[in-house]
């Protein structure tokens, strides 16, 4: 009887392992950080979505920033207007990249004088690969003065300061699916390149609300203000 009780003694402290365990297995699998589980808080945020649809004109107007949308001391220098196809390869020569359907632009002045200019550009192509090779010749192939875009935006993107030889000039560039969009800013950035990102964050975001058959409310400062330092 001693040898019967000491028996079930030890199954029931085995069972009790086996218990503790699994539970303990359940927890780390789960845990912030562990495969499968939540992203830690420093992860860089999830791509956003490509731009698939044909979007009319008034949509790429509608994308790009307005008075109150863009950065500080920034606004329309004249009417949003429409862009010819020529202006969307880096030659602005008479020829149209291929698959180009339509395009957008907009100028803006520093603190109401013309001194300190910014252009925002947004193509639109007819399929997602013309728009890469055209996005791919447009920023051109400065490799030393290209920067990343910190965070991306779009499928692709990059900074590309002072080019050819300009000074104090920064370009922003993004691919997103069948769009590509450009921003420059002369001469007020200087070396904090900043706010070209916000600028083509927000013009981005605003082209996928509207894509969402949503209106379009991204602005720069919201932008630059949830970018990570």
């Amino acid at each position: 009887m001693p040898r019967l009780r000491i028996a079930f003694a030890a199954a029931l402290v085995g069972l009790a392992s086996l218990t503790a365990c699994s539970s303990r297995g359940d927890i780390s699998t789960s845990a912030p950080g562990a495969q499968g589980g939540d992203k830690p808080a420093d992860a860089a945020p999830a791509a956003t979505s490509p731009i698939t649809k044909s979007l009319p004109q008034a949509d790429l107007t509608k994308a790009l920033l307005g008075d109150g949308e863009t950065l500080p001391g920034w606004s329309l220098h004249d009417d949003k207007s429409v862009m010819e196809g020529m202006y969307c390869n880096r030659a602005e020569g008479d020829a149209v990249p291929e698959g180009w359907v339509r395009g957008g632009d907009a100028s803006y002045e520093y603190n109401g004088s013309t001194k300190h200019m910014a252009d925002a550009d947004i193509c639109l192509f007819d399929t997602a690969e013309n728009a890469h090779r055209a996005y791919l010749e447009w920023k051109g192939t400065e490799k030393t003065k290209e920067r990343p875009l910190k965070p991306p935006v779009g499928d692709e993107g990059t900074l590309v300061l002072n080019p050819g030889r300009s000074e104090d000039y920064v370009h922003a560039f993004s691919h997103s699916g069948r769009v590509n969009i450009r921003i420059k800013l002369d001469g007020v950035t200087g070396p904090d390149p900043e706010g070209a990102r916000a600028m083509l964050a927000a013009t981005l975001k605003r082209l996928q609300q509207l894509q969402d058959g949503n209106p379009a409310t991204a602005t720069a400062v919201d932008e630059q203000a949830q970018t990570p330092k």
